[in-house]
C-alpha cells in the first residue's frame, strides 16, 4: 500500500501493462532523458504502470526483461509528484517488489538485477531501503530472501 505523505493514509496499488497512450498522456513529461517507447515490442521485455487501485493517475512505471535466470530492471521511475516533495511514499519499494514477484511468477526465485544511477544517495537508498546488494559499478542484485521480504511487505 502506498503511503499518502500528508494524511498518512494507505492506498492499495494495481499494476497494469503500460501502453503507448500512457506515455503520450502522462509519462512524456516525467523525465526527458528516458524514452519509455523503446521498450514496447522488444522480445522478453514487459512494461508496467503502477496505479492507486481505482485511479488512472500513474504513480510509477517499470520496464523489466526476462533474462536466462533472473529479471532485469531496465528502467524504474516514480512520477514527478512522488520524488522530492512527495505526495506518495514507498513508490520504489512497490515497483521493485513487483519486479521480484514477476521473477517468482516465471520461476526465477525472485532474483532481480539492475544498474543504479551511481549517485551515492540513490545507491544508499537501494542498499538501505530495498536491501539490494551492490556488486560494483552501480550494478545491484536482489536475492531470493530479500525478494520474498519485499513481496510480503509491499504486495501482500
Amino acid at each position: 500500500m502506498l503511503l499518502h505523505v500528508k494524511s498518512h493514509e494507505l492506498y492499495p496499488v494495481s499494476f497494469l501493462s503500460l501502453q503507448p497512450y500512457d506515455v503520450k498522456q502522462q509519462i512524456h513529461n516525467w523525465d526527458e532523458a528516458f524514452d519509455w517507447t523503446v521498450y514496447f515490442g522488444q522480445p522478453g521485455v514487459e512494461v508496467y504502470k503502477m496505479l492507486i487501485t481505482g485511479n488512472d493517475v500513474i504513480q510509477g512505471a517499470i520496464a523489466l526483461e526476462r533474462k536466462e535466470d533472473h529479471v532485469y530492471i531496465h528502467l524504474i521511475e516514480s512520477a514527478p509528484n512522488n520524488r522530492y516533495d512527495k505526495e506518495f511514499d514507498l513508490i520504489g519499494e512497490h515497483l521493485v517488489a513487483f519486479a521480484c514477484k514477476r521473477s517468482m511468477d516465471i520461476g526465477y526465485d525472485g532474483l532481480v538485477a539492475f544498474r543504479s544511477k551511481t549517485r551515492p544517495r540513490l545507491l544508499a537508498y537501494y542498499i538501505r531501503d530495498i536491501h539490494a546488494q551492490h556488486i560494483g559499478g552501480g550494478h545491484m542484485i536482489i536475492s531470493e530472501s530479500v525478494a520474498e521480504e519485499l513481496i510480503m511487505l509491499y504486495l501482500s
